[in-house]
């Protein structure tokens, strides 16, 4: 079209004889606009989702965890999701949920719509009122980031049919208008096994996945999930309490991440209590990781403390089940032990259900209904047992009409049968406890007379459990000083000040028990690594030495190439030989410099937040001309300014820096080719310093990602029995199991990811950032 008069008469046309076609009606609208002499407007080019969508979701886990709560905001009781043929990219991921679906208007003008106002609008969900936990219109992105196609199947509990749209972000590319883009959309019949629900079903991945990184998808979820979402729907003053919500992941329909693989199954002990018909009460302890525990039979409580099996009078029919967990004792691995904690704060203790629905508040936060709590206080059980060391539930039926609840319709009435369930529960938790401490050699009750530290098992459980119990003790303390607390808001003293330094003496006894703790648990960690590491700690010595020494004799090197290069004719091949040699001295003194600085440096214990460019550059530096001999060239991208980490210890990137070069430089020397390529990428959020390190070598194979950085794993040739010992440390699988170790001290984590295109494998760390007031005080 060249003019508006053209545009309007060809327009006219098309509303007159094909009213339906609203793409090109669109497109003739669109191009009139742009003619328009008094007014501008702003269009949107379709490459804009491609590029919002790598600079929202860096992570391909993060981009799944967002569908996952998107899953959550639509009052989902569960979401699947099913990874199908991800050793590789181009695999498949479908996510569904039985959430309350999206209507026609909502599809079209939420999850379509760019920069939806709908969460704004709606802070809250309708059923269960969650408040919500999607990042605002960050769904549709995360879908593109992870996949090529995406198809969105979805139907509410009102609508007829259900809708289907595929989405090929491929027509999403640049200098297309984005508003000319267009995708189909059609009513298909509903899925009758739900009532109502959404399903994405994203194509062609751009990441491989590994089982790693698909349970790191449910630890990114973990602020929405609950470990016993088991209640059916109950309504309180006109409100529908919520039933919870929880996550399962499958690859190839085969469970990697769920409530039991990545709670239960760590649990050191299942506990289960019951009392049947006639009030009987009895105990067990099933699946346990402790050897002899699991009881062959039911054994018997008695509800007087005084006669062996009496039955309890008001106590028909009531179960209670409870997973026990033990921490810092290395029966949990360390990698799950840091997130099942943090959810047993907030979530943890024995919750009370009736008929199928949640009472409230048992097991709220702060709320100690079986007093565990108080009894790790009173230290009359040494075994650990506080609320936070339990996830579980008594089940209270319709056939006892012993309970009743309070007027607020929250809580039970504190009557004789109450005061039963709170006797049986705790007798049963208590039985369960002391028989898997006396199993594992630990002092069960403080009055215990036929204790003998010496009949305990293996050297490193014991100091672990003492470095527990001191802990537990700094616990009572600082307990005690809250308590005393409250007390003096109600009654002040005149001696308040006598009283405060005293507090403060016991608060600093609290802080070395700690502090003892810790370097008991700090001096048993790594036993198993202790042999291979004293001889690298003596190979680094000799380093050390040698280094120093070697720098006295630069000077003179630098000296005779120079004499000799004066000295001989240009033309010669002795002085071409000269001038190789200078170089090379050169080459090795930035080499050497490199490795005499950090060991230096090693002297100054302190720890400061690190510029990761202040790191890079110097090791970029002296490997140059390795580089060079390897035919690899190496790349570095920093993505913004201030890339601090936490405080570390400088000498600590040296090792990673090498340690990851090594790994890529033999990795690329197995591949055999002549173009070796090294990518370092820097980047950060408001929480993480983020660090890649890719390479276009051979890769890791699927089967081994899991295992790399375990101790002692490796991927390089077994040597003969004339090897050099330089040969021998190279190989020993440790190097990936130290970064690992150094990294996730700091709390931070390192992963395998996928590369870009042109790379085969991807080592992705990530550190907490730097403080401002870390910054701050080193004057950084």
């Amino acid at each position: 079209m060249h003019n508006t008069l053209d545009i309007q008469k060809e327009l006219q046309k098309i509303l007159t004889e094909e009213p339906n076609n609203i793409n090109k009606i669109l497109k003739l609208t669109n191009e009139l606009a742009g003619l328009d002499r008094d007014n501008v407007r702003f269009s949107v080019d379709a490459g804009v989702i491609d590029r919002l969508g790598k600079e929202l979701v860096a992570r391909h886990e993060t981009a799944v965890s967002e569908l996952v709560k998107n899953s959550y905001d639509a009052d989902a009781t569960i979401a699947s999701l099913n990874f199908e043929n991800v050793d590789v990219a181009g695999g498949t991921l479908t996510v569904s949920d039985n959430g309350n679906g999206m209507t026609r208007d909502q599809l079209i003008n939420g999850f379509m719509r760019i920069s939806s106002t709908d969460k704004i609008h709606e802070p809250v969900s309708p059923v269960y009122k969650r408040k919500r936990a999607g990042r605002k219109g960050i769904g549709r992105f995360s879908a593109q980031r992870l996949g090529n196609k995406l198809t969105i199947i979805t139907q509410t509990s009102s609508s007829r049919l259900a809708l289907k749209v595929v989405i090929d972000w491929s027509k999403y590319e640049m200098d297309e208008d984005l508003f000319m883009v267009q995708n189909s959309i059609e009513e298909i019949p509903k899925n009758n096994d739900i009532v109502s629900g959404t399903t994405l079903i994203i194509e062609n991945l751009r990441d491989w996945w590994s089982e790693a990184m698909i349970k790191k998808v449910y630890r990114y979820a973990l602020d929405v999930i609950q470990p016993f979402p088991i209640s059916k729907k109950k309504i309180l003053d006109n409100k529908i309490l919520d039933v919870g919500f929880k996550v399962e992941c499958f690859k190839d329909n085969v469970p990697v991440a769920t409530l039991d693989s990545m709670f239960h199954n760590h649990a050191v002990a299942e506990i289960n209590g019951f009392t049947n018909d006639n009030g009987i009460a009895f105990w067990e302890i099933e699946n346990s990781k402790v050897e002899g525990v699991q009881t062959n039979h039911p054994q018997p409580i008695s509800s007087d403390d005084k006669k062996e099996n009496i039955p309890y009078k008001y106590l028909k029919d009531v179960k209670i089940k409870a997973y026990y967990f033990v921490y810092n004792v290395g029966l949990i691995p360390k990698q799950v032990e840091s997130y099942i904690r943090s959810v047993s704060n907030t979530q943890g203790g024995i919750r009370v259900y009736r008929n199928g629905f949640r009472v409230l508040p048992y097991a709220e936060p702060q709320n100690d209904w079986l007093g565990l709590d108080e009894s790790v206080r009173k230290r009359k059980i040494l075994a650990v047992h506080g609320n936070n060391n339990f996830f579980g539930f008594v089940e209270i039926n319709d056939k006892n009409k012993n309970f009743i609840e309070l007027s607020s319709r929250e809580g039970l009435f504190n009557n004789d049968a109450y005061q039963e369930l709170v006797d049986f529960a705790y007798k049963v938790i208590a039985s369960a406890v002391s028989r898997i401490a006396s199993q594992r050699g630990i002092k069960v009750t403080t009055d215990q007379k036929d204790w003998d530290a010496k009949y305990s098992r293996d050297p490193k459980e014991t100091l672990l459990d003492t470095a527990q119990d001191l802990e537990d003790l700094a616990d009572d303390i600082e307990d005690f000083i809250i308590d005393d607390e409250k007390d003096e808001r109600q009654d002040l003293d005149d001696d308040l000040n006598k009283k405060k330094e005293e507090k403060q003496k016991q608060k600093e006894k609290a802080k070395k028990i700690r502090d003892k703790a810790k370097s008991i648990r700090d001096a048993v960690e790594h036993i198993e690594e202790f042999n291979m590491l004293r001889v690298l700690a003596g190979l680094g010595l000799i380093i050390g030495e040698f280094t120093h020494e070697i720098m006295q004799y630069l000077s003179a090197f630098k000296i005779d190439s120079k004499y000799l290069i004066d000295n001989l004719n240009e033309s010669t091949e002795e002085y071409r030989r000269a001038i190789r040699l200078k170089e090379t001295f050169s080459s090795f003194e930035v080499y050497a410099s490199y490795f005499d600085e950090t060991i230096s440096q090693n002297v100054n214990r302190e720890l400061k937040p690190i510029e990761l460019r202040d790191v890079i550059k110097p090791f970029v530096n002296s490997i140059n001309p390795d580089l060079a001999r390897n035919n690899i060239r190496l790349e570095t991208e920093f993505n913004g300014y201030d890339l601090f980490t936490c405080k570390m210890h400088v000498s600590e990137w040296s090792s990673i820096l090498f340690n990851l070069y090594s790994n890529a430089k033999k990795a690329i020397k197995r591949k055999g080719t002549n173009d070796g390529k090294i990518l370092i990428k820097v980047s950060k959020d408001d929480e993480n310093i983020m660090f890649e390190f890719q390479d276009n070598g051979d890769g890791i194979p699927p089967e081994n990602r899991e295992k790399i950085f375990n101790a002692f794993f490796t991927t390089s040739t077994p040597k003969g029995h004339k090897a050099e010992m330089k040969d021998e440390l190279s190989g020993t699988g440790l190097g990936l199991k130290i970064l690992s170790d150094i990294i996730r001290s700091y709390k931070g984590d390192i992963s395998l990811g996928s590369a870009e295109p042109g790379y085969n494998t991807n080592f992705i760390i990530e550190l907490p950032i730097a403080t401002e007031e870390d910054i701050n005080d080193y004057g950084l």
